[in-house]
């Protein structure tokens, strides 16, 4: 039988892990990684539409480009509890169509399988195996959607 684990990336974390500005060429690089090291698993970038503005100047094309392509799914405007509900509600559809989830993200999310990414000579390693599981019980209210302010051009 096929494998039939689904990665959720959150591509916020991605863009910007170790970074003081989030790039897409970080992300597009660990994703490379991540299809070269699990090949056989289903891949699902998601992110909040505001990293455009957080990403250099130079990319905010590249990232319409990733969200018309497909590459990216942004959680749409007023999506209940921000983009951690988004990416919980995907990884609660996941496990309803049968798959296995490991979400990749900084966030708080309950009662999912949370991935361990991190970086090792320039090689980006994704482990779907070390999983750790954060109790509904342990995770507070969510929080207020944080209002950033739009960077001028």
């Amino acid at each position: 039988m096929p494998d039939r684990t689904l990665v959720l990336v959150d591509a916020g974390m991605a863009a910007g892990f170790r970074l003081s500005t989030p790039s897409l060429a970080q992300l597009h690089q660990s994703l490379v990684h991540l299809h070269r090291q699990h090949p056989e698993v289903s891949v699902a970038v998601l992110g909040d539409p505001t990293l455009k503005w957080d990403v250099p100047t130079a990319e905010a094309p590249m990232f319409e480009g990733d969200i018309i392509a497909g590459a990216i799914v942004c959680a749409p405007a007023g999506a209940f509890e921000g983009t951690t509900g988004f990416l919980s509600k995907a990884a609660s559809k996941g496990l309803v169509e049968g798959y296995r989830v490991v979400v990749f993200t900084d966030r708080a999310i309950a009662d999912v399988a949370l991935g361990r990414l991190r970086q090792d000579g320039g090689r980006w390693l994704w482990d779907l195996d070390d999983t750790r599981l954060i109790d509904a019980d342990h995770v507070g209210p969510p929080l207020a959607p944080a209002h950033r302010r739009r960077r001028s051009r």
